[in-house]
């Protein structure tokens, strides 16, 4: 059996609120998440082959080289929460973008708008507030977005990390748009192969990604944060069927012991059976259905 080498990453990652600007310091402050749902996270180990590194820390070595982070993986294993909370701990600003079909660019680069003395101004969207002075930057289900839009990506997410704004007559650079030293950036993606009616994304956009990462479920996690293993049996049992398509996500396993423990095991079973198809119903219950005592007896419920 091969030994399992834990890494440890030391890093000084910190952002400088101090260093932006007066007219952007309040926006770009909102953005920078609680510190609280840092302490309420719970890691996860990245490991291959008999190396490791916590999530945290593969996250500080993309963010001081300068490298993009692509995770792959169902709804609710985690992907954007293990960025805003990585933001929350590092306390820096937090961004998510999220893709489809009829995105905006101007919600997320900026626009030209009115002053009330009908003077033209272009105001910057969140995102380009987080490239301009740093922070980390999430762009959700990038597999949803139209080519177009992922083409404007490719020289954020290239080694220079410059954006352009042809509206605003300038290029941002990542971290360095504020006073003093540049700021730390971190640039991320995150999608669910599973999704239909997506676009594959092409190798252009794919090389920009150094640490591409498979974010399943992850057992260690969820037996932190679910108190039945009767219930993770289930719905394990249940991910293991070819006819079932619906994710079965750690909130839904979550959410089905609030609902148990308040409302009752009936009506815990009937709303998460409710979330799947028709067709998929069936199987469902029956994986749940035949370790419905004994998680009632783990959640303490008669």
């Amino acid at each position: 059996m091969t030994a399992t080498t834990t890494y440890v990453v030391e890093s000084d990652i910190a952002f400088d609120i101090d260093t932006v600007p007066d007219e952007d310091r309040e926006r770009v402050a909102a953005l920078i998440p609680d510190a609280r749902l840092a302490d309420a996270y719970v890691h996860r180990t990245v490991e291959y082959e008999g190396d490791s590194v916590e999530d945290f820390n593969l996250f500080d070595v993309a963010c001081d080289e300068r490298e993009n982070i692509l995770l792959a993986g169902p709804t609710g294993s985690s992907k954007t929460t293990v960025f805003r909370a990585w933001a929350a701990a590092r306390q820096m600003p937090f961004v998510l973008v999220e893709c489809n079909a009829a995105m905006d660019p101007g919600v997320i680069i900026g626009r030209t708008t009115l002053t009330p003395q009908a003077e033209a101004r272009f105001v910057y969207g969140d995102m380009s507030l987080v490239v301009a002075y740093g922070g980390c930057v999430l762009i959700d289900e990038i597999n949803m977005a139209h080519p177009r839009i992922t083409a404007a990506f490719h020289q954020l997410l290239a080694v220079t990390r410059r954006m352009s704004v042809p509206e605003a007559g300038t290029t941002l650079i990542a971290g360095r748009g504020g006073m003093g030293a540049p700021q730390p950036t971190l640039f991320g993606a995150a999608y669910n192969p599973r999704y239909q009616g997506t676009v594959r994304l092409n190798e252009a956009l794919s090389n920009r990604f150094a640490m591409p990462l498979d974010w399943d479920y992850d057992h260690g996690v969820e037996s932190q944060l679910v108190t039945s293993r009767s219930l993770l049996e289930a719905a394990n049992n249940a991910r293991a069927l070819a006819e079932i398509r619906t994710p079965i996500s750690t909130n839904a396993l979550m959410e089905y012991e609030r609902h148990a423990q308040r409302l009752g095991m009936g009506l815990a079973n009937r709303l998460f059976i409710n979330r799947f198809a028709a067709e998929e119903r069936g199987p469902v219950s029956r994986a749940f259905g035949g370790l419905r005592d004994s998680i009632a007896m783990e959640l303490e419920l008669s």
